[in-house]
């Protein structure tokens, strides 16, 4: 029996041991990081939070990402000069962000070589791969990443376009590819908001073994530790949930759905993560504008995905699908949805969607709301609702309300739209 005894202890100061380890290692990686850059919560790796706590209440803020995930070009736009760079629109993509939404560019380095791009769409000194890294062409990246950094506009930057592949070596990274990879990440880590993404529909080209070997480098090279995502190939599961160097699943349903029908889909990917990685809607043909991409922003948000919108150029996109961009990821960012997980079962009334922590916090949306929404299952106690109308960005906050316990729904404000969301939050007392 006291062997027994002696054995139980011993388990119990290993398990103790390893998870101090592990804690520790938490903090010195989040230590590292840099001071507002956007990072996997090390709270819930289902989601990406400023490494900030503007609000001094100990927690991280969270981050959301919604808008244009075009155009992949982005970094070739324009006539080539003799140096390499480039006489292109890109700063006016950049201001047409800052000033009415959409915090994020979808790019891609090598768009030749098999990509979707032209021969020269390649950093490399005469666009050949066998001579260094062009230094004016990395400069003149500089300056417009440097743009989007100053304004919180992600740079979701792909390594490798599509169908792309430099260097053929089966499963391993060679020299050269090593080299290249090690370069333009030590060249462009200092960004705070800054996503590497391997290669879109990676299994085109690559194997699973040489992409983990690749964010390998990746996260060897890159001490700030930023997020590395994977595209998937069209209805493609993700393939990489044991690997801790990847963190994003950057999901590809390309033929056109509903809201209803997407929202469903990330709810699906949501329960089979595991809580491994952070979802992507990524890519989908004919998304739609005005109220039908407003719809699908939202229901793929409120299923646990941020979304990049296929198409969305920016150069010719309306005005208004940027403001609803901006709007619905100002409204997120101002809540502790990092905190939650789907829960449409909890949805009561005119609820369509459900984003909870059961008990404390919960986030509500309706696309076809006439006056009540509702939750099942309420605690009581006391909560504040902050309302917004999905259309128009109005928002709306109640403060201190007693709710009872059980099926419980409220009226929306009055002149709100039929597209409305509400987060609601106890208060601690």
């Amino acid at each position: 029996m006291k062997n027994k005894a002696i054995k139980i202890f011993l388990v119990l100061l290993i398990t103790i041991s390893l998870f101090l380890l592990l804690l520790k290692q938490s903090k010195k990686l989040y230590a590292e990081t840099l001071c507002g850059q956007i990072i996997v919560d090390p709270e819930n790796s289902s989601w990406l939070v400023y490494n900030r706590d503007a609000d001094h209440d100990g927690k991280l803020d969270p981050f959301y990402m919604c808008g244009p995930g075009d155009p992949e070009d982005f970094l070739y736009r324009g006539k080539r000069n003799a140096d390499g760079t480039r006489k292109g629109d890109q700063v006016d993509l950049i201001q047409k962000l800052i000033e009415y939404g959409g915090n994020c560019i979808y790019m891609q380095i090598i768009r030749s070589h098999g990509g979707d791009g032209d021969d020269d769409h390649n950093p490399f000194i005469n666009s050949n791969p066998q001579k260094n890294l062009n230094e004016h062409i990395l400069a003149q990246w500089e300056e417009w990443f440097t743009l989007m950094d100053e304004n919180n506009i992600v740079i979701f930057l792909f390594f490798y376009d599509d169908d792309a592949r430099i260097w053929e070596t089966e499963d391993v990274i060679c020299v050269e590819e090593k080299k290249f990879i090690k370069k333009i990440v030590n060249r462009f880590k200092h960004h705070k908001n800054l996503i590497w993404c391997i290669a879109e529909e990676y299994p085109e080209e690559f194997s699973k073994e040489q992409i983990t070997n690749i964010a390998a480098v990746i996260k060897v090279s890159d001490e700030n530790n930023h997020v590395v995502a994977v595209h998937h190939n069209d209805k493609q599961a993700m393939a990489f949930y044991d690997n801790p160097d990847i963190n994003q699943y950057a999901m590809q349903f390309y033929n056109p759905l509903s809201a209803e029908e997407n929202h469903k889909i990330v709810v699906d990917s949501w329960k089979k993560s595991r809580k491994w990685y952070n979802l992507n809607f990524a890519e989908q043909r004919e998304w739609g504008t005005g109220e039908v991409l407003r719809k699908k922003n939202w229901a793929c948000g409120m299923g646990g995905a941020h979304v990049m919108i296929l198409l969305m150029k920016i150069k010719d996109t309306p005005i208004e699908d940027l403001r609803s961009c901006r709007i619905q990821q100002s409204f997120f960012e101002s809540t502790d949805f990092n905190t939650m997980e789907p829960h449409d079962e909890l949805a009561f009334e005119d609820t369509q969607y459900v984003l909870a922590d059961p008990g404390r916090s919960y986030i509500i949306y309706s696309s076809s709301v006439i006056d009540l929404v509702g939750l099942k299952n309420m605690t009581a106690g006391i909560y504040t609702f902050k309302w917004i109308d999905c259309i128009t960005g109005k928002t709306v906050i109640q403060k201190n309300l007693k709710v009872n316990a059980g099926d419980i729904s409220w009226n929306k404000p009055e002149l709100f739209s039929n597209e409305t969301a509400v987060w609601i939050y106890k208060v601690n007392r």
